[in-house]
C-alpha cells in the first residue's frame, strides 16, 4: 500500500480527470471476461471486442466510484462486494468518525497488463507482484485490482484486504501502527461472505500452523517491536522477504484480542484503537488500555492460546467449497460433466487444476487431492462435518430447458453435513452468455439428497413396488 498522503482536495481533483488521463495511458483495454467465466475456445472472438475507458464510463454503487472494464456482470458482482464489506468496517468501527473525507475510488481491471500500466502511468505507482492494493499518489488514489487468472475467492480476498485500507485511511489518516493495520487488513481479508453476511473470525489451516511454528522456532517478533514499529521497518522487512511472520502475527494477535478466553480482551482492544484514533502512540495507547505494562506476560499469554489454536471449520469449509466450485466452472467450460465428489477430485487433478490466494504476506496454493474434501472439527462441530454432493434435477423442465441442460449441464450442486453453526451450500445460475456463476448459501439445514427419479414401466412390464 503506497501512503505518500496529500491534501484531500489534490486527490479528488486528480479523480475527476482520471477517466481522460487513463484513455492516453493506456487507449485500449482488453475486453474479456474473468478467468471463471472465459472459455478458450471464445478467445479470439472476444479479443476483438476492445473498449477504452472514456468521461462518463464511471459506474456509482451505493458507497463507490468505479471505472471498469469487466463484463458488467462481474463490474456488479464486485461492486457489490466493496459495498458490503465497506457497511462491515463501518459497524465495526463505528465510533471512530471519519478524520478525513473518504476515497471512494475503485479500478477494476479485467488484464493484469493493463493494472501494471495504467498505475505505473498514471500514478507512479508501481503494483508489480501484487493482485490489488489501495494506493495515494501525488497524482490521485483509488483501490485497483485486476481478475485475470485469479480465482474469485483471491479477488474477494484483495477487496477485503485492501478494502479495509481505504476505509481505514479515512478514519486514521496514516496513524494506524503497521501491525494493527495490517492484522486489520487481514481479519477482514479472512471473513467469509455467506447470503450477504460478513462472518468475521475465520482461521485456515495454514496461518494457523505457520504461527505454531514461528512460535516453536523461537522466529515471532517481541511485542513491544510489534507496537512500535515504524511503516518504514515494516516495509524494510517486505521488501527483503522477510515479512511473513510479521504478517501472520498482526493477523494472530488481532484474532486473539478480539476471542480468546471467550472475548476477554474485546473491550481493551476497542480502546487501544480509539486511543490510537485520538493521537496516542501505540505503546502507551496499548498500556492505558489494557491496564498493563508487563508485555512480556501478554505475550506468553498469546503464545499459549497460539499453541492451541485450531483453522475454524465454517472458513475451511468455504475456502475448499469456493475452490471446488471455481474447479467446476472451469470443467463445465471444457464440457466436462461430473458425476460425484471423487470423479470431480479426479477430473481436476488430471488438469492440475489449482488455485492461490495471498494471505499473510505470502502466496498459499490450493491443490485437488484428498485433503481437499476435508474438513477440520473445531470447538462449535459436535461431529466429523464432511462434503456431500446433489445431482442436478432434470424432472419437470420445459423441452428447452431440458435440451440447453444436455447440451451444457449444470454443475453438482455441493453441500456439508455436520457444520455449525450452520450448513453451506452451492447455488448455481447460469449467464445469458451460457456459462455458470454460483453463490455460497447457508441453509439451516444441509439440503436432502434427491430421491431417485422413479421409472414408468414399459407396456406390460410389472409395476415394482417401494
Amino acid at each position: 500500500m503506497k501512503c505518500a498522503h496529500r491534501p484531500i482536495w489534490t486527490v479528488l481533483r486528480a479523480w475527476i480527470v482520471l477517466a481522460l488521463v487513463a484513455t492516453v495511458a493506456n487507449p485500449a483495454l482488453g475486453q474479456q471476461g474473468s478467468p471463471r467465466n472465459r472459455n478458450p475456445r471464445q478467445q479470439p472472438q472476444q479479443a476483438q471486442q476492445r473498449i477504452t475507458w472514456e468521461p462518463g464510463a464511471e459506474v456509482r454503487s451505493k458507497h463507490y466510484r468505479i471505472l471498469s472494464d469487466l463484463e458488467p456482470e462481474d463490474t456488479k458482482l464486485y461492486a457489490g462486494h466493496l459495498d458490503l464489506l465497506y457497511e462491515e468496517y463501518s459497524r465495526r468501527l463505528a465510533s471512530l468518525p471519519p478524520r478525513a473525507p473518504e476515497i471512494p475510488n475503485v479500478l477494476m481491471f479485467a488484464r493484469e497488463s493493463d493494472y501494471l500500466a495504467v498505475l505505473r502511468a498514471r500514478y507512479g505507482v508501481n503494483a508489480t507482484g501484487s493482485g490489488g492494493m489501495f494506493f495515494i499518489s501525488p497524482q490521485g488514489a483509488a483501490l485497483a485490482f485486476f481478475t485475470e487468472r485469479l480465482p474469485r475467492s483471491r479477488v474477494f480476498h484483495v477487496i477485503q484486504h485492501e478494502g479495509f485500507h481505504q476505509f481505514a485511511h479515512s478514519r486514521f489518516v496514516g496513524s494506524l501502527p503497521p501491525w494493527l493495520n495490517e492484522g486489520l487488513a487481514e481479519y477482514f481479508g479472512e471473513a467469509i461472505v455467506v447470503e450477504g453476511r460478513v462472518i468475521i473470525g475465520q482461521s485456515s489451516a495454514g496461518p494457523v500452523e505457520r504461527i505454531k511454528k514461528a512460535i516453536e522456532q523461537n522466529q515471532t517478533i517481541e511485542f513491544l517491536r510489534m507496537l512500535t514499529m515504524t511503516s518504514d521497518e515494516w516495509n524494510a522487512n517486505v521488501r527483503a522477504g522477510n515479512a511473513g511472520v510479521q504478517y501472520m502475527q498482526a493477523w494472530s494477535m488481532v484474532q486473539y484480542l478480539s476471542w480468546a478466553d471467550n472475548g476477554r480482551y474485546q473491550r481493551a482492544f476497542e480502546g487501544y484503537i480509539q486511543l490510537i484514533h485520538a493521537g496516542s502512540p501505540s505503546d502507551r495507547a496499548f498500556v492505558q488500555a489494557f491496564g498493563t505494562s508487563d508485555l512480556k506476560n501478554f505475550e506468553d499469554a498469546w503464545k499459549t492460546w497460539a499453541r492451541k489454536a485450531v483453522p475454524s471449520s465454517l472458513g475451511t469449509a468455504a475456502m475448499k467449497l469456493t475452490f471446488l466450485a471455481e474447479g467446476l466452472v472451469q470443467l463445465s467450460q471444457d464440457g466436462v460433466k461430473v458425476t460425484d465428489l471423487e470423479d470431480l477430485v479426479t477430473k481436476l487433478r488430471e488438469r492440475n487444476f489449482r488455485t492461490e490466494v495471498s494471505v499473510h504476506g505470502r502466496t498459499e496454493t490450493l491443490e485437488a487431492n484428498e485433503q481437499i474434501l476435508e474438513i477440520p472439527k473445531d470447538e462449535l462441530t459436535a461431529a466429523q462435518p464432511t462434503f456431500d454432493f446433489i445431482a442436478p434435477k432434470t424432472k419437470g423442465m420445459g423441452a428447452v430447458e431440458r435440451k440447453r441442460e444436455e447440451e451444457h449441464p449444470t454443475p453438482i450442486t455441493i453441500t456439508t453435513r455436520g457444520l455449525e453453526p450452520r450448513e453451506l451450500v452451492l447455488k448455481w445460475t447460469r449467464r445469458k452468455s451460457g456459462g455458470f456463476d454460483y453463490e455460497i448459501l447457508s441453509p439451516n439445514k444441509a439440503p436432502a439428497p434427491p430421491k431417485p427419479e422413479r421409472r414408468k414401466p414399459e407396456k406390460g412390464e410389472p409395476a415394482k413396488t417401494p
